[in-house]
């Protein structure tokens, strides 16, 4: 009988059965995420992580997003995972909790430059990444947050091992060695403090993942009972033995990476419902709130989320970090109330002692939603009392940009465009997302890196 790990190999290296909805979707989020990771290539974490990778090694195997500069294949995957998930903005599996494009487009950039890969043949590598880092967060069931884990940095590793393989074209056996590899690589804790940690999650986890697969396609061996074995991936995570079927059930006919969804916003998943409703409540009334005209505002939250997104109150009624701000429910419904708009420059512009924005900020009350059907959907609610007199009350069972209420392509492409303008010239951009769009007819994707440069003179060379 085969393993887990085994089943997972056959299919990460088989033919695919994509149907025509799996490649537009899988194409709309890696033009999300390459936006992204262009945006993030400006900011001092960025130049931070390029200083590192320079220093732990040198090559030309693949490019840097933003810089150009190219490094060994683990190291430039590194980066450029850090860059797709360095301003919260990138895509979230619902059910899962998983940030799965950040770690699957470093890892196919990195490995499918090195191996000149056609466009296609990186677009279905990212695929299998997404399938694969999907179902492990789904298996969980939510928990591993529970745990006080983040699932993108501990399933990442097989999702990039996976897609690595498939491009370096690796044997199943081979590829069951990685993958059982992968479990003692993949980590990552849920401790932020404000600090750069979570940037780096799917960027460790798309060189993990390199490392592991180098590993294997040596001949380094590794456990293959690494996800149900007594000591393995999930009783070491979750102390007992899920659905672990779940994990391989109607793979290649089911694709739960449908489950994927686009942020509108740049800050947690589980706050967007919440900016959903505050900003409808603006546009209803046409003219933002101030906080003289508001007595209170509830928002009911689900308990599993309050550790997350509410405590400590006092860090989240008034941020002292971006990522305090990220992972603020009190700032980011503060922020959709007072400007009408949650976008960038609310969290990374220098704005976050608005006075305007901490007085509703200070407004906030966030009690348990005793209606939640969490992990399922990430739903929000909010109870205005005003000065005079008036409620407005409206619940969101989900948030726009989930499978249930998806963006419309003409604001995916608004949202990548407004990312990549952030670092690139209006005609540098369109060149960068026609390239994109194009992924699929591309027979080398270093067109594709180049024009991610900052310097549009050298692109257009």
């Amino acid at each position: 009988m085969n393993t887990l790990s085994q089943a997972l190999a056959a299919f990460a290296l088989g033919r695919l059965d994509l149907p025509s909805d799996v490649y537009a979707k899988a194409q709309d989020h890696f033009l999300d995420t390459l936006g992204v990771a262009v945006a993030s290539s400006g900011f001092p974490f960025a130049a931070s992580v390029n200083v590192a990778a320079e220093s732990l090694g040198k090559g030309s195997d693949a490019t840097v997003i933003g810089s150009g500069r190219t490094l060994p294949a683990n190291l430039a995957a590194m980066v450029n995972g850090t860059l797709a998930h360095g301003l919260d903005f990138d895509d979230t599996h619902i059910e899962g909790i998983y940030h799965a494009s950040a770690t699957a487009m470093a890892t196919v950039l990195a490995v499918g430059e090195e191996t000149g890969a056609s466009g296609r043949e990186v677009l279905e590598a990212f695929i299998v990444a997404l399938e694969i880092g999907c179902r492990l967060a789904l298996t969980a069931k939510g928990e591993f947050h529970d745990k006080h884990l983040h699932p993108t940095a501990i399933c990442g590793p097989f999702a990039a091992a996976a897609a690595a393989a498939r491009l370096y074209g690796l044997n199943e056996t081979q590829l069951v060695d990685a993958l059982g590899l992968c479990g003692s690589l993949a980590g990552g804790i849920l401790q932020f403090e404000g600090a750069w940690l979570k940037r780096l999650h799917p960027g460790w986890a798309a060189h993990s993942g390199i490392t592991a697969v180098a590993l294997g396609r040596a001949g380094f061996t590794g456990p293959k009972t690494v996800f149900e074995g007594p000591h393995g991936y999930f009783m070491a995570h979750l102390g007992y033995l899920p659905d672990t079927e779940r994990l391989i059930r109607r793979l290649n006919e089911e694709w739960v990476l449908t489950g994927l969804a686009i942020k509108p916003y740049p800050c947690c998943h589980f706050i967007h419902a919440f900016a959903d409703a505050a900003l409808e409540l603006v546009a209803e009334r046409g003219a933002p709130f101030t906080a003289d005209e508001i007595i209170a505002i509830e928002a009911p939250l689900s308990e599993r989320l309050h550790h997350l997104v509410w405590e400590p109150r006092t860090s989240k009624i008034e941020p002292q970090s971006e990522y305090d701000a990220l992972f603020s429910t009190p700032y980011v419904i503060a922020l959709a109330l007072a400007r009408g708009r949650v976008d960038l420059s609310g969290f990374f512009d220098g704005n976050l002692a608005d006075p305007e924005v901490l007085g509703l900020s200070r407004k906030v009350t966030c009690t348990v939603d005793q209606l939640s059907d969490f992990p399922a959907r990430f739903p929000g609610e909010l109870r205005l009392t005003l000065r005079d007199g008036s409620r407005h009350v409206l619940r969101k069972p989900q948030s726009r940009g989930t499978p249930g209420l998806p963006l419309e392509r003409a604001e995916i492409l608004a949202k990548f465009r407004a990312n990549v303008l952030r670092e690139l010239s209006p005609d540098a951009t369109e060149r960068l997302q026609t390239l994109a769009l194009s992924l699929c007819d591309l027979e080398s994707i270093a067109p594709l890196l180049s024009a991610t440069r900052s310097n549009v003179e050298d692109v257009a060379a």
